[in-house]
This record gives C-alpha cells, sequence and structure tokens, in this order.
C-alpha cells in the first residue's frame, strides 16, 4: 500500500543522490547510506532512478553543446570538449567495466569515507598550492594546453580517476575535481568537464544493481526520477556560479572540507 511517506521517501533519496554527485562524498558511502536510511523509507528502490535523473539532468544541461558538437563531428570537426569526453568516457569504461562487471567492490562503505576525507585533503593541499604557487601539474599542462582548453591528460586523468571510483563508494566527483585542479584548471572549468564526464560512471555504477523491477506504482521511481533531475541541474548552475565568484583557493578548501566534516561527524556519532 502506497502512503504518503513513500512520495517524501522518493522525493528525497532523488535530492539526496543528485546532491552528492556532484560533492566530493561516495553516494553509497557509510554517511550517506545511513542518513537516507534515517530520513528515507525503503530509499533502495529509488537509487536506479535517482541516477537516472542526474544523467538525464546532465544530457538536458549540456544539449546545445552536444548539439554542436554532434554536427561538427559528421563533417569531422571535433571541439576540445568533444574530445575530452571521448577518451575521458574511454578511459573510465576501460578501468571501470571490468570492475563493475566483475564485482570488485574492495572497499566498503565506512573504508570509502574515510578515503574520500583524504580526497578532501588532497583537495584543500591543491588549492593551498594553487595559493603559494602553480597547481602540481600546471608547468605539465600548459605545454599541451591551447587557451584554457582541455588536454589530452585532463581527460585521461578524470577517466582514470571514474574508473577507480568503481572499487568501492569512492567519490569520482572528487577525484575528477582533484586531478583537473592539480592541472591548474580554474574551478568553473574543471566543474564543467565534471559534470559532462560524469554519466559515464553512473551507467556503470548500474551494472552492479543488475535488473531493475520495481514492484511499486511508476509514479513513484518517477517521483525520485524527477526529484534527482531538478536537483542536479539547479546543484549544477549553483556550484559554477560559487566556483565563478570563489577564489581557487576559497573553493577548493570548502570543497575539500565537506568529505572531511562527513566523515569527522559519522565517526562522533
Amino acid at each position: 500500500m502506497v502512503v504518503p511517506a513513500d512520495y517524501l521517501s522518493s522525493a528525497i533519496t532523488g535530492f539526496v543522490i543528485a546532491l552528492v554527485s556532484w560533492l566530493p562524498l561516495g553516494i553509497g558511502g557509510a554517511a550517506v547510506s545511513h542518513f537516507l536510511g534515517a530520513v528515507a523509507r525503503n530509499y533502495q528502490n529509488y537509487i536506479v532512478p535517482s541516477y537516472l535523473g542526474v544523467i538525464f539532468a546532465v544530457i538536458f544541461y549540456f544539449r546545445d553543446l552536444i548539439s554542436i558538437g554532434t554536427r561538427k563531428a559528421l563533417v569531422r570537426e571535433f571541439s576540445a570538449e568533444a574530445r575530452y569526453f571521448a577518451y575521458a568516457a574511454v578511459f573510465t569504461v576501460a578501468i571501470g567495466y571490468p570492475i563493475a562487471a566483475g564485482g570488485w567492490n574492495v572497499v566498503d562503505p565506512a573504508g570509502s569515507d574515510a578515503v574520500n576525507a583524504l580526497i578532501g585533503l588532497a583537495i584543500i593541499a591543491v588549492g593551498l598550492l594553487c595559493w603559494k604557487k602553480k597547481a602540481p601539474l600546471k608547468d605539465v599542462e600548459d605545454k599541451l594546453r591551447n587557451a584554457d582548453e582541455p588536454t589530452l591528460l585532463d581527460a585521461v586523468s578524470s577517466g582514470v580517476s571514474q574508473g577507480f571510483a568503481m572499487l568501492g563508494e569512492i567519490s569520482a566527483a572528487g577525484l575528477v575535481l582533484l586531478a583537473l585542479s592539480a592541472g591548474g584548471i580554474k574551478p568553473k572549468k574543471a566543474l564543467g568537464l565534471l559534470f559532462m564526464v560524469y554519466p559515464v560512471y553512473l551507467v556503470l555504477r548500474l551494472i552492479p544493481l543488475g535488473e531493475w523491477t520495481p514492484a511499486m506504482p511508476v509514479y513513484l521511481p518517477f517521483t525520485a526520477f524527477l526529484s534527482s533531475f531538478v536537483t542536479a541541474i539547479l546543484f549544477m548552475k549553483a556550484l559554477l556560479l560559487i566556483g565563478e565568484r570563489l577564489s581557487r583557493r576559497t573553493f577548493l578548501t570548502l570543497m575539500g572540507l565537506i568529505p572531511i566534516v562527513v566523515y569527522l561527524l559519522e565517526v562522533m556519532l
């Protein structure tokens, strides 16, 4: 029997998953799972539509870029963003698919939260280095970069990061942000590249879930999908605005503190 709490649980699940997707937190980490378990009834039933909501939100957000890129691809003109996506997707699948298909989930949720906290520390360190001197890999990237365009190294590092994030509930967003920031890319541009390639990672995350056949009215998973879709778009816009307004050091410090604080709260509580 469907009760009003089911609608609320569906909406909350979509909201939380979309929110966590863009932060250096593991979607299925211990802290997020415990939170969802406490506030959302049967939240596991809404994981798949929530993932799909984020995927379609990215497609919708980049619809103009996809349209232009497709037309250029037909005449064999590939933008730097298109090449970035292609190479990052290839490396994500090449590394992540064997892990997902083989069930090599070697880092448990609690351990993943600890890893994400370490990623947060690394993001803060990059932010501090950018303040005092150049980003760690900026000299290497400057030799490859044309203006502010992503390089092959950016694409490979993003793809490898997302692929290895499949080893547990490790934040792919955190690893990609770390990799791009270490290469000297500004926060707003790094966020855009992160959003662009993230659906490939989510598709891989769907593989271990197997066949999804919800035994519930269709409007419940649709509520999760819609909640995730809207939240993902709004939060993308909000983060891009924040990334543009704040200095690189401040933005990376704030992003890095998020998984650290969440991990400490999980340990203490």
